[in-house]
């Protein structure tokens, strides 16, 4: 939302009140603490998957870790929560740059990488890091048309629920289109 802000600020040229954006992050950060509640199955899908993973997002990472913290998750990930405000380019999705410098850090090949996301920004930011896109309407903050968009912006797959994760990610490992 910071971004969007920004970016009205600009192009309409009426300066906000830094207060009014402080404001806003403020009000994001108490509905978070007060709603955000865990997905069913995911705490049984992220332990199902063996290899090294992340979490890569455009929130600040101590919003990503309270989150996490409070769905239990944060075990799962310590060490490995990238903000893509906190990369070196500072770029938020749809740009690469967050994807990209997770893999760097964790020495992972993109194009064997499996990206797990519920935006379009997501998935083409992972499509242009050279990713494969498995994307997830499952979140309360899907709607009518959310598979079809995610599909339209490159996901080659998209889940609805937790429990398809892992035998989606074993059917996508033995087909390519390499």
């Amino acid at each position: 939302f910071k971004d969007i802000m920004l970016r009205v600020e600009e192009k309409s040229r009426i300066p906000f009140q830094a207060s009014l954006i402080d404001r806003e992050e403020q009000l994001v950060d108490r509905k978070l603490r007060s709603d955000v509640r865990a997905i069913d199955g995911a705490r049984e899908a992220v332990a199902a998957v063996t290899v090294p993973r992340c979490v890569c997002s455009n929130s600040r990472s101590e919003r990503i870790e309270f989150m996490l913290e409070k769905v239990h998750l944060l075990p799962f990930f310590t060490d490995r929560i990238f903000s893509a405000m906190e990369t070196p380019t500072a770029k938020t999705k749809p740009a690469p740059d967050v994807f990209l410098f997770a893999a760097e850090k964790l020495n992972a090949n993109p194009a064997n990488t499996f990206v797990i996301e519920d935006s379009v920004h997501g998935v083409h930011g992972a499509r242009a890091a050279g990713m494969r896109v498995i994307g997830f309407t499952g979140a309360g903050h899907s709607y009518p048309g959310h598979a079809d968009a995610l599909t339209e912006a490159g996901a080659e797959t998209v889940i609805r629920r937790w429990a398809e994760l892992k035998s989606v990610i074993a059917a996508l490992s033995e087909w390519s289109d390499a």
